[in-house]
């Protein structure tokens, strides 16, 4: 079977130009901060926006942020903004290359759980982050939500800067499999595919999962503003917490 791209491969050259200008990424790290973490983990770290941001909090109290991923070329850019090291990188698989030692906080965001290829190495990723995360510790996973009533198939077409970016894409509610090409096309005439694919879990899938990993959920917003959660919300900030 032919090997799929990854997210970090076909997007790192132009993630923090299409993705990086997050205007509430106070309010991130207000939320992932709020028991006062020493020692936290990003799972699927990518660019590092949010682990950068985290760890000018976080490491000049002295503390540790550490981030994994297994895309070099996410990582290279992340090196090349962490000019101080801030930042520990772990180069691999975020399921089952996760750092030795426990943590205050362990989170997952913007969608990055369902990067693994299928719901057991998303059950796999969070009974591994389970295991380190200290006994006060919290589990924060950010995820789109995907209602019953989603079209099987989309197109959409957007300006993002000097690239015109054109997707298509499918989703199979049988499998979860959400699956497309983004092709964009530059200003100078650049032109490059960009193929994905995730592995979608609704919301109680992932409470069945966090529950078998003894992990209770402790609270659930539709927005890192703390918006209520609500049945029709777009997606969902859920914190866990560990039950040992």
């Amino acid at each position: 079977m032919a090997e799929h791209t990854t997210y970090g491969a076909a997007f790192a050259d132009v993630y923090d130009e299409w993705y990086g200008q997050t205007d509430d990424l106070a309010l991130v790290t207000a939320l992932l901060g709020e028991h006062s973490p020493r020692r936290v983990l990003e799972l699927g770290v990518g660019t590092g926006r949010v682990a950068l941001a985290m760890a000018e909090i976080v490491v000049s109290a002295g503390g540790q942020v550490v981030g994994v991923d297994e895309s070099p070329e996410m990582l290279s850019v992340l090196a090349s903004k962490d000019l101080r090291g801030l930042v520990t990188l772990v180069r691999g698989d975020m399921a089952n290359d996760q750092p030795s030692g426990e943590f205050d906080l362990i989170f997952i965001s913007y969608n990055t759980l369902f990067n693994l290829s299928d719901t057991n190495q998303q059950a796999t990723c969070i009974e591994n982050a389970a295991r380190r995360l200290s006994p006060s510790g919290r589990l924060i996973i950010d995820a789109c939500i995907i209602h019953s009533d989603a079209p099987t198939h989309g197109t959409t077409s957007e300006q993002r800067g000097d690239w015109h970016v054109h997707t298509t894409s499918s989703f199979d509610a049988a499998t979860g499999i959400v699956q497309g090409t983004t092709v964009s096309t530059h200003n100078d005439g650049r032109r490059v595919l960009r193929p994905w694919r995730i592995a979608y879990q609704s919301p109680t899938a992932i409470d069945a999962v966090c529950a078998r990993a003894g992990l209770s959920l402790l609270a659930r917003h539709a927005s890192w503003h703390k918006t209520p959660f609500a049945d029709d919300a777009p997606r969902h900030v859920s914190v866990f917490g560990n039950l040992r």
